[in-house]
């Protein structure tokens, strides 16, 4: 009896001391009902895909909706004037109430109302295939991204909003009040070291030599392939570009700048196209999110053009100064007022030497 009082007593229906098994669940994604197919298309037609071109959009700090609504406006007028389509809608794709603010899941949310009034994910993506523009508030402040369609090239069209914005001088005039900087992607890959050189040979192609670099080569080493890529690159001859890589990483950790940079370097050759960080010819845009990297070859005048920075570019047109300008500006000038002191100080002492001897 003394020695029972110690023993715990067996759970009901249990197996003694023995470890109840756990009863799995779940279905290791092998089946999915309607409703959760649906949501995970709707997330899925949310985000930059793999195959995808587009253009990165930043704005100001909580005005993602607005600016959604504003830059497919711009977008749509742009695509009438450079392409004669009209568009279908005025209105933009990202939320209808000027004063909402609505997250991923709400967006979610009321798409999936849509499909409850017998419009699926599937006529829903089969529709947002067809238009031309979609604009996604993603999980990240002052973010857009516009994935675009035929027949918009998104460098030259980007390339043509900002020359235009450049040349507005009128302040009346401006389109856009929470747009900032517009970064074209020509194509978006995979966000890994191999997808990142497959995406850059995708799109540098047109504009590089990509027989790699050829100060690293040694005599005799793959004297075949060599001999392969020479043959290639005769029957096109590039232009001896300079070129200069400007990499952006967000949401990302596993390739690092470093990387990006040594990655896509390492795919041009160097004795042909020179980098040059202060006046290159082409600028090669790497923009990393997530799990996709997109990449993008736009011409030297992009730093001149203020990173195509719509903000910074309407200020400029219209004799606009910021705060960081004038701070610049005074800076420049106090350091004109420092060096003009420092001569004539010495030109005073110069002229007391001269009269002492």
């Amino acid at each position: 009896m003394g020695g029972d009082k110690g023993k715990r007593k067996n759970a009901p229906g249990g197996d003694g001391g023995q470890k109840q098994k756990k009863k799995k669940t779940g279905n290791a994604g092998k089946w999915t009902t309607p409703n959760q197919a649906n949501k995970l298309a709707l997330e899925r037609n949310s985000i930059p895909q793999i195959g995808d071109r587009g253009i990165w959009v930043t704005c100001a700090r909580h005005q993602e909706n607005k600016a959604a609504r504003e830059v497919i406006n711009l977008f749509e007028e742009y695509i009438e004037t450079m392409y004669g389509i009209k568009p279908a809608s005025k209105e933009a794709k990202v939320g209808d109430d000027d004063d909402a603010d609505l997250d991923i899941e709400a967006a979610i949310a009321k798409e999936l109302g849509a499909i409850k009034e017998n419009k699926t994910a599937d006529v829903q993506k089969q529709e947002e295939d067809r238009a031309l523009l979609k604009a996604m508030k993603l999980n990240i402040d002052c973010l857009l991204f516009v994935r675009t369609k035929d027949p918009i090239e998104p460098v030259e069209f980007v390339k043509r909003i900002v020359v235009d914005t450049k040349e507005c001088t009128d302040i009346r005039k401006i389109k856009c009040r929470y747009l900032n900087r517009l970064t074209p992607m020509s194509v978006m890959g995979k966000a890994t070291e191999q997808g990142l050189a497959e995406t850059a040979r995708q799109v540098l192609e047109e504009h590089f030599d990509l027989s790699g670099k050829k100060s690293e080569k040694t005599e005799g080493d793959g004297a075949e392939a060599e001999t392969n890529k020479e043959g290639d690159n005769k029957k096109r001859e590039y232009k001896p570009y300079t070129y200069a890589i400007r990499p952006t990483i967000r949401n990302h950790s596993n390739l690092k700048r470093d990387v990006v940079i040594n990655t896509i370097a390492g795919l041009i050759n160097d004795e042909r196209h020179r980098v040059d960080l202060t006046n290159p010819d082409k600028v090669i845009l790497v923009d990393i999110f997530q799990t996709v990297c997109g990449l993008s070859v736009v011409d030297g005048d992009w730093d001149e053009l203020k990173k195509y920075n719509m903000t910074e570019l309407y200020n400029q047109a219209a004799g606009i100064t910021t705060v960081g300008q004038k701070k610049k500006k005074q800076q420049q000038q106090d350091q004109k007022q420092d060096e003009k002191t420092s001569e004539s100080v010495k030109d005073e002492e110069t002229k007391d030497t001269k009269e002492q001897e």
